[in-house]
């Protein structure tokens, strides 16, 4: 009798020692599942093996099994789970109330099923087609299967850590991309101020024209920085902190600036200009404004290209866009529709919005510098914006005008004259930088 139990208990260490082998060999969950079961099975003669983890009171949610089960997500009535107890075993038979429904959830017809509750939210499901299962044999496996269950379930969390990792390096890079393309923007405008009899009355343009995007950057930045800090690596942390203090930075090169530029400029640097891709450019320097608002972008019936400066482009399109976005509506989400239309020599664009509108007697000065329309939501521009839309028109020798009905929106319209690229430049790709 004793050689017997000498016997058993080597049987039974080698058994385990098997089992433990096959726990942690990759980071690969389905793989450590299908090792631990398959195990199993050889070792108790199983004619099913199921883990599945617990994600709701009600639902079962499969992670691997032994005969494979199409379903991967399973509701169970709550009654079924009252006065389970985890890291218990619950051996059942056909005569046991719950036997039917872990019996129907093996696809088979089973002698009798063996269910065990474990880590936090592990599910064990053992079953036998035929012969019964030693409930004191199985106790001896439960200090293994734990060990399975944990480890199964930190594995879990890694792999859910490393995803969030990766969105937050995603976000990173576009945080990386966004500061780069402002860098340059901020580099053109500086190569183009001009010292002139104007200088003076542009001392407060930065804010309206460069902040919104520029701010987005920032505060996204931090937002980053705060929710991701100690997830990312230190190589991580450190180009998090160089695009936010560059972002910074430029701030304060640009609030240092009596910014002109380029727009008062005489000269036009024409190029064939894609304007989905401008509008692009648009969204993604209004994008804080527009997640903030909800607002929405419709684009119809645009011209594929123009020839035109670049820089002044997106430069109109971006104050005639913020603004609608600014003065929109309370509690109403702000829609703005872009439309043009070819005529023979020039092109007609026309900008709507929802908004609050323009009174009537704003709207034959809107476009003088430092004019300010009036209104009772105590929303003020800076009598900016709307002057170096026209003078950029102007410059492409086009006009600009309005129609507004105040609390009904306003509709911006301007021509932009067809133009030819100069013959002695080659043709610039058809993208704009930003």
């Amino acid at each position: 009798m004793y050689n017997n139990n000498i016997s058993d208990v080597t049987i039974t260490l080698s058994s385990l020692y098997e089992l433990l082998l096959n726990i942690g060999n990759s980071f690969d969950i389905q793989e450590n599942a299908e090792l631990f079961l398959k195990t199993f099975m050889s070792q108790k003669n199983l004619s099913f093996a199921a883990y599945l983890t617990l994600e709701h009171p009600n639902n079962l949610n499969k992670v691997h099994s032994i005969p494979k089960i199409e379903n991967d997500l399973f509701s169970i009535p709550p009654s079924s789970l009252d006065k389970i107890q985890f890291h218990h075993f619950y051996l059942l038979d056909a005569a046991h109330p719950r036997f039917q429904l872990f019996n129907k959830l093996t696809k088979q017809s089973q002698n009798e099923v063996l269910v065990y509750f474990t880590g936090s939210k592990s599910v064990l499901i053992l079953a036998k087609k035929k012969g019964n299962f030693d409930k004191q044999d199985w106790i001896k496996y439960e200090l293994v299967i734990n060990k399975f269950s944990l480890f199964m379930e930190s594995l879990e969390s890694h792999h859910q850590i490393k995803e969030e990792i990766r969105i937050k390096e995603e976000q990173a890079e576009i945080i990386r991309i966004n500061n780069e393309q402002l860098k340059k923007q901020n580099d053109n405008l500086v190569k183009y101020i001009r010292s002139n009899n104007e200088l003076e009355q542009f001392a407060y343009r930065v804010s309206h024209d460069l902040n919104a995007p520029l701010r987005g950057v920032i505060e996204f930045s931090k937002l980053l920085e705060r929710s991701a800090q100690e997830n990312f690596s230190e190589k991580q942390n450190s180009l998090l902190k160089f695009i936010l203090d560059s972002g910074i930075q430029m701030k304060g090169m640009i609030d240092g600036i009596l910014d002109y530029s380029k727009i008062t400029g005489a000269q036009l640097k024409l190029k064939k200009i894609n304007l989905n891709q401008l509008i692009e450019n648009v969204r993604n320097l209004l994008y804080h404004d527009l997640q903030e608002s909800k607002g929405k972008i419709i684009v119809n019936n645009l011209p594929e290209f123009i020839v035109g400066d670049s820089t002044k482009m997106i430069q109109l399109f971006l104050n005639l866009i913020s603004n609608a976005l600014k003065f929109r509506k309370e509690n109403l989400v702000p829609e703005i529709v872009i439309n043009a239309k070819r005529e023979e020599h020039q092109i007609t664009f026309s900008i709507s919005d929802n908004g609050i509108g323009i009174p009537q007697n704003s709207q034959g000065c809107i476009f003088e510098l430092f004019s300010k329309a009036q209104n009772n939501l105590g929303l003020e521009g800076h009598g900016i914006g709307l002057n170096t839309c026209r003078q950029i028109i102007e410059q492409h020798k086009g006009e600009i005008w309005l129609d507004s009905e105040p609390g009904q929106g306003t509709t911006f319209h301007f021509t932009v004259q067809m133009m030819s690229l100069p013959v002695s430049k080659e043709p610039a790709l058809s993208g704009i930088n930003c």
